[in-house]
């Protein structure tokens, strides 16, 4: 499976790049945000080519305003994306993580530090764990 790692990207950088690999895959493949990264759902038998994400990865780095500043590293089948101005992606993302002791629904805006009133709540979404 091929991972792009975009954690230097702003969110919003984040699902532009997704949005584009999904584009240009012509349909055999989806790129979901997860995290930090944007990993690659195969929607056909054929697997992507890392050369060809790369590339799109390349073309969409070359259209930015900046992008002579952005860099691109492969390592195995992962795709490094070095932003041309890392500390606003990493002051943000500190800013989005929550203390320790909580924890936040993946599915709406619930918070809780106890960790029955979490399972309830995310069963009563529909979704056993």
């Amino acid at each position: 499976m091929i991972v792009i790692d975009c954690s230097e990207l702003l969110a919003d950088e984040k699902l532009a790049l997704a949005a584009q690999i999904s584009d240009d895959m012509s349909g055999s493949v989806l790129a979901l945000v997860k995290g930090k990264d944007i990993v690659l759902d195969a929607l056909s038998s054929e697997k992507p080519e890392l050369s060809f994400v790369k590339a799109v990865v390349a073309d969409f780095i070359a259209r930015r305003r900046d992008g002579a500043d952005y860099s691109i590293e492969v390592s195995g089948d992962r795709i490094l994306v070095h932003s041309a101005d890392p500390i606003p992606a990493l002051r943000k993302a500190r800013q989005n993580e929550l203390p320790p002791n909580l924890r936040q629904c993946p599915y709406c805006a619930f918070v809780t530090e106890y960790d029955e009133l979490y399972t309830v709540h995310v069963r009563a979404h529909g979704v056993g764990f």
